[in-house]
């Protein structure tokens, strides 16, 4: 049936979003804290500070971090981005779908 078509492909979208969050999120939490490394560059910026200093390869930048706080910090943010992803993934594969059934 129908309803049944459209619920497939929002559960299907839906864990697609989360497999991609989950697969994307270490280097996520890497690029951000290349930014704000980057930001360090201005004097003002207080927290940049610490992460300062380096010009270091995203390799390494994970390495350093896994080091430091442990593997659980490559997934600061998970909730958040599953919170969204997750949904968004859905309602996205979900119309594309329904996109494609018209022609």
């Amino acid at each position: 049936s129908r309803a049944r078509k459209v619920a497939m492909d929002l559960a299907g979208g839906f864990v697609a979003g989360c497999a991609a969050a989950t697969a994307n999120n270490p280097f996520d939490v890497v690029k951000t804290r290349q930014q704000v490394g980057a930001a360090s560059a201005v004097s003002s910026h207080a927290v940049a500070q610490e992460f300062s200093g380096s010009r270091r390869s995203a390799v390494r930048w994970m390495a350093d971090l896994v080091r430091e706080e442990g593997v659980q910090a490559l997934y600061k943010g998970y909730v958040a981005k599953v919170a969204r992803l997750g949904p968004g993934s859905a309602i996205i594969f979900c119309i594309y779908e329904q996109v494609v059934q018209l022609f």
